[in-house]
């Protein structure tokens, strides 16, 4: 038999219906390991923090600016990513603690603008997160095979990939063609779900195991409107 690569044990973790126990296990086994036994997994992690907390500040600012526009339905989107992003930031939280770190939460200052600014810069973020930043994440997690870090930076870049399509959409057409775009976004009728396992987000209430971390579709919470 084939050995397994690590990548692909991960992907199958990231994906088996056991997730939870593989991540306790991992949590258990190198819970023992002081932080200083992964300096280049906790400064991967320490900036994977950063990046999650400060999208997720800036889409609470977002939120705002889109309903002071009246734009209802870009403001529970943008909700509806803040509360993912917040999920992320925890998940790696909780790798720090099983090494003993403490993640540092820094001076961010947040950049808003209007709508229109706001959704294009939101539509970079993401895909940057897709193609740059959490492959090179990974890759860098890798020569230390912290499991939980490499399992949790997945969760995260699989739930940034769920909407890249439409995110690419956005991207290509909120420019010049922003009220067109805007008025598609607002005529949707969305109804926005959260697997707090993982941070999944769903547009609809989900209707099988969340399909990234596998988990029962008891751990999606449906993220209310703001308001």
């Amino acid at each position: 038999m084939t050995e397994l690569s690590r990548r692909q044990f991960l992907y199958l973790s990231a994906v088996s219906p056991f997730t939870y126990e593989l991540s306790a296990l991992a949590a258990e086994s190198e819970g023992n390991k002081p932080a200083s036994s992964y300096p280049r997994t906790t400064a991967v992690l320490q900036d994977a923090f950063m990046v999650e907390t400060l999208a997720s500040r800036n889409y609470i600012g977002y939120t705002s600016k889109a309903l002071s526009e009246t734009y209802p339905n870009i403001a529970y989107l943008f909700h509806a990513f803040s509360r993912s992003e917040q999920i992320h930031a925890g998940n790696y939280k909780r790798v720090f603690a099983t090494l003993g770190y403490e993640a540092k939460t820094l001076d961010m200052e947040i950049d808003v603008r209007d709508t229109k600014a706001n959704l294009q810069q939101a539509a970079r973020n993401e895909l940057k997160k897709i193609t740059a930043t959490y492959p090179d994440f990974i890759k860098e997690l890798e020569a230390e095979a912290c499991d939980e870090a490499i399992m949790y930076c997945m969760y995260s870049w699989k739930s940034h990939q769920q909407h890249e399509g439409k995110v690419r959409e956005i991207m290509k057409y909120s420019g010049i063609l922003f009220g067109r775009v805007s008025s598609k976004i607002e005529g949707l009728k969305l109804d926005f779900h959260v697997c707090r396992v993982c941070g999944s987000t769903l547009d609809e209430a989900p209707r099988t195991p969340c399909t990234i971390c596998n988990r029962s579709m008891s751990n999606y919470f449906k993220v209310e409107r703001p308001t």
